[in-house]
């Protein structure tokens, strides 16, 4: 059975924040960022196809995906966040939250997912994790997002080559 996944609403902006503030793989800039991206979600980018699930739990959130097209793509979407509560984390949650994001990225006609990350020692679980699920390691950009810290992409076709 999949995960019972609704969409994000404002009101869930603040738990998903202090969800991913919580996880330690996240910045404060990068936490500050996701309130904002949330915040342009609602106002603007769920309109523009951008997507925004939050797995329920009772006292609130216990984890999310967002996924969009990527611009200037034929049919490539992007995961851009996903996170898991800490305490949750190595259930099989954010395995089913990145599998729901790839079915709903193909039935809105995507092919390709993308997903980018740090090559730094803190994210190994994290590429460990899309490796296991799937994915293949497509790129890495050396000191992408700082000296030393550099941009794993990997991906993952959800629908055939069209022949």
């Amino acid at each position: 059975m999949g995960p019972m996944l609704r969409p994000v609403t404002p009101a869930d902006t603040d738990a998903l924040v202090a969800l991913a503030a919580g996880t330690g793989f996240f910045r404060p800039a990068e936490t500050d960022a996701l309130r904002e991206v949330l915040d342009d979600y609602h106002a603007a980018n769920a309109d523009l196809g951008h997507r925004a699930f939050a797995w329920p739990d009772g006292g609130g959130p216990a984890g999310f995906v967002y996924h969009a097209p990527a611009a200037m793509t034929d049919r490539t979407w992007y995961v851009y966040w996903i996170a898991v509560e800490k305490g949750r984390q190595g259930r099989g949650l954010g395995a089913q939250l990145l599998a729901f994001a790839e079915q709903d990225a193909r039935a809105q006609g995507g092919r390709l997912v993308l997903i980018e990350t740090s090559t730094t020692p803190l994210y190994d679980p994290t590429r460990r994790f899309y490796l296991k699920n799937g994915y293949s390691l497509a790129a890495i950009i050396p000191d992408f997002y700082a000296d030393g810290d550099g941009m794993a992409v990997f991906s993952k076709r959800v629908s055939p080559v069209a022949s």
